[in-house]
């Protein structure tokens, strides 16, 4: 994942990057570290809880705010990773607005996202929250080719094998968002229900994603 987004951003040492849903900072400060960055990397997200994990990282700069307030900043930025994270964003039109108004002439976004059903597996009520959610890549597209910027679609595909309880590990501690809203009991329920529809020891699929490449439309 690392090396694919570092592929597609193309991030230099002079880059001015920010992490838009960056977390508790550990990819943001990966990539600057992959680089290196001369400059300090903008890490947003709007959990204070995670953010303070974040300042173990030196040279990171924090904003304890949502992507679409981030946006309004106007902040000239030539690179801006959004991954797995733009389903948290609800006005989207008026976001990529907002933060093409700071993108460089030579700037890119790059959106990293999954299709609304994706390969791994969940539990039917997890699936359901996660699919509702998350936007269909025809509908970001058109989004962001409305808003006058323009994007490639790249898809990429991993086969993943992992032991059921590791991935058991993950789902109870909800490593993905749309799982925050399950308490304990229904997580350990949607486990029984994962477990019955598998054989073996080991949990096999297949994941696709997506990397959109945004960036100005050249006149």
């Amino acid at each position: 994942m690392l090396k694919k987004i570092l592929e597609h951003l193309k991030i230099h040492t002079d880059s001015k990057f920010a992490d838009l849903g960056g977390g508790s900072g550990l990819f943001t400060h990966l990539l600057k570290e992959g680089v290196p960055l001369e400059s300090d990397a903008i890490c947003v997200d709007p959990s204070e809880a995670m953010l303070l994990n974040a300042g173990q990282y030196r040279g990171l700069q924090t904003y304890c705010e949502s992507a679409e307030v981030f946006a309004q900043r106007q902040m000239p930025l030539n690179r801006i990773l959004i991954k797995e994270s733009i389903h948290h964003i609800r006005n989207r039109q008026s976001f990529w607005k907002k933060i093409s108004s700071g993108l460089t002439s030579n700037g890119r976004i790059l959106v990293v996202t999954r299709p609304s059903l994706p390969g791994f597996p969940l539990f039917k009520r997890a699936m359901t929250a996660f699919s509702e959610s998350q936007p269909e890549l025809e509908v970001l597209l058109s989004e962001i080719s409305a808003s006058g910027l323009r994007s490639v679609a790249n898809t990429e595909e991993y086969y993943v094998e992992i032991p059921k309880e590791r991935w058991y590990t993950m789902l109870r501690a909800r490593f993905m968002s749309s799982l925050t809203s399950f308490t304990s009991d229904e997580i350990e329920q949607g486990i029984l229900e994962v477990d019955g529809q598998l054989d073996g020891d080991q949990i096999r699929f297949t994941d696709r994603v997506f990397f959109v490449v945004i960036q100005h439309k050249t006149k």
